[in-house]
């Protein structure tokens, strides 16, 4: 009874050891998950245009999850890792040892994009228990280089397409996920913004201002806003405007929430398209280039959404700040009922 009594606490102690190593990050440090297995991972939009692929390091086991990319000094710029899970469900990502940011993007089981972050290096000395954590819903959880989503336009509701599962329509075995072989062309690397805002010190927007702030209440940034409440105002936008200041933008009040789709009609720059609900929760972001010279019409690509209010500003502004879907921005305050 004593020999079973001493060798089970011997066990409840290597259990606590290791539970202790995983919380203070050491353990990360210990494990080494080996090489890994490799795919191609494609984001297509919701008219299956293809926006940008990625050769992905597969972590489909424990200790690769673990480790993630915090063995890694940097990722080439279409390279990345994919979390594979064994199901769908809540997951929450930090950045443990990160010494690059990234874009995390979680995936339903199906391909759907359900969220995405643009998650920033700790501070330096950010103990375990108060690094930031980033939550979202899915069965794979995509992590590239910060910047890499908003480059390529790569939006929630946006799908990825994984060789070997369901998320495509392949005819590939689910086996052969961790054995695909990645094919990689020059079209592969993203590219930036057509036009880069100016910024300045100076840059401090005046009333009306829209501030965006995260969960936490911690404000991200903020923008003074043109305000566009009427049919007409809403239908020209920002297309007689040449470019706008970093810290600009434009605010589309709607009478009422509802499902809304917008166009770059005669667009001279790219913009961040925000969709946000009546209190103000963002729904949906979309990073919108300039149509091709000529595009007209039906010919336009459409960017969809459900809210009461949009927002407009410079491509890359919510990449910058780090403003995600289910953050929240403070209106300021509207004539209109």
């Amino acid at each position: 009874m004593r020999r079973s009594t001493v060798a089970m606490a011997g066990i409840i102690g290597v259990l606590l050891l290791a539970v202790g190593l995983l919380w203070t990050g050491v353990w990360v440090q210990v494990l080494d998950p080996g090489p890994y297995d490799r795919t191609t991972v494609t984001v297509v939009d919701e008219n299956g245009t293809e926006l940008g692929s990625v050769d992905a390091r597969i972590a489909d086991a424990w200790d690769e999850r673990v480790v993630g990319l915090s063995q890694t000094e940097s990722l080439p710029a279409t390279e990345g890792m994919l979390f594979a899970h064994d199901a769908e469900e809540r997951h929450s990502f930090v950045m443990r040892e990160m010494s690059f940011p990234l874009d995390i993007v979680f995936i339903a089981e199906d391909g759907t994009i359900t969220r995405i972050h643009h998650a920033p290096v700790p501070a330096e000395g950010t103990g375990e228990s108060d690094l930031a954590t980033y939550p979202g819903q899915g069965k794979y959880v995509l992590e590239v280089n910060r910047g890499w989503t908003n480059e390529t336009g790569v939006s929630a509701g946006d799908r990825v397409r994984i060789p070997g599962t369901t998320t495509t329509d392949s005819n590939t075995s689910s086996a052969e996920l961790a054995t695909a072989t990645p094919t990689r062309s020059p079209t592969d690397t993203p590219t930036g913004p057509t036009t880069t805002p100016t910024r300045s010190p100076t840059d401090t927007p005046a009333e009306p201002a829209v501030t965006a702030i995260d969960a936490n209440g911690t404000e991200l940034g903020a923008v003074s806003v043109t305000i566009a409440d009427n049919g007409s105002e809403r239908y020209t936008g920002l297309s007689e405007t040449e470019s706008l200041g970093w810290n600009e933008g434009m605010l589309f009040v709607f009478e009422e929430s509802g499902e809304y789709t917008f166009v770059m009609r005669r667009m001279d720059f790219p913009l961040d398209i925000i969709f946000v609900a009546e209190n103000g929760t963002v729904t949906r972001i979309h990073h919108a280039p300039v149509p091709p010279e000529g595009t007209t019409g039906e010919d336009l690509q459409g960017y969809p959404g459900e809210g009461r209010y949009v927002l407009e500003v410079n491509r890359g502004w919510t990449n910058e700040t780090g403003l995600d879907v289910g953050d929240r921005l403070r209106l300021p305050a509207l004539n209109s009922s």
